[in-house]
């Protein structure tokens, strides 16, 4: 049974954190993908914070 926790225990924590972190990558790049005026001022600010060009596709 103990061996049962210490192999579940952190599998489950780690799932759980792949997960959350999957979530908030995919929430961040949505705000930047989108085709509207305020997201291609979003795309290009982040790119100018980020160091990258501001030109690009």
């Amino acid at each position: 049974m103990i061996a049962m926790l210490l192999i579940l225990g952190p599998l489950v924590v780690l799932l759980t954190w792949a997960a959350v972190f999957d979530i908030r990558r995919r929430r961040r790049r949505a705000q930047l993908d989108g085709h509207d005026v305020s997201a291609a001022a979003n795309r290009i600010r982040s790119r100018a914070e980020g160091g990258g060009t501001a030109a690009g596709p």
